[in-house]
């Protein structure tokens, strides 16, 4: 025999795959518990810190929106909306002036109810175009471009008022 086969037959149980050796399965066993336990351990940590970020967050969250909330309306007491209220203010007062201009140029009660309509359906789109533009400006007060954009609406207005103004009168 050769000293190969002699070992393979001394340390036959090492080399029988067909049968574990007494103990295994308990062994098998306690390193599964152990292995779980481990685990287990493991993640409780990591709920309980899961559950402290989950309460933090939601606790940083409620402050920023009660303070956003209660902010609200300082952000629309900004410099922009005040001077924009004031523009706004000056255009409807010149606007008024002119329809009132309108009005006094017609030559009968019912050509300046007429006229009066016909300057208003004119201006009726203006107004339309005004109020996006408004809601466009509440939402970012600091955008110049829309604020500049209202301005010009309300400058436009004007500008037709005073052309029905010229025509009128010069009949």
């Amino acid at each position: 025999m050769s000293v190969l086969e002699d070992k393979i037959k001394k340390n036959r149980q090492h080399y029988d795959v067909h049968e574990p050796d007494q103990g295994h399965v308990d062994r098998f066993a306690s390193r599964l518990d152990a292995e779980f336990h481990a685990n287990e351990r493991k993640t409780k940590r990591p709920i309980w810190r899961l559950a402290a970020a989950v309460i933090l967050i939601a606790g940083l969250s409620g402050v920023l929106l009660y303070q956003y909330a209660g902010n609200s309306s300082t952000v629309k007491a900004s410099p922009m909306t005040d001077e924009l209220s004031m523009v706004v203010d000056h255009y409807n007062r010149l606007t008024d002036q002119r329809l009132n201009d309108i009005s006094n140029c017609a030559t009968s009660e019912e050509e300046a109810v007429r006229i009066d309509q016909m300057a208003r359906e004119q201006l009726g789109q203006l107004e339309k175009d005004a109020g996006t533009l408004q809601e466009e400006l509440n939402e970012d007060a600091s955008n110049d471009r829309v604020y500049g954009a209202l301005v010009t609406n309300y400058r436009t207005r004007i500008k037709i008022l005073d052309n029905i103004i010229t025509k009128i009168c010069q009949l």
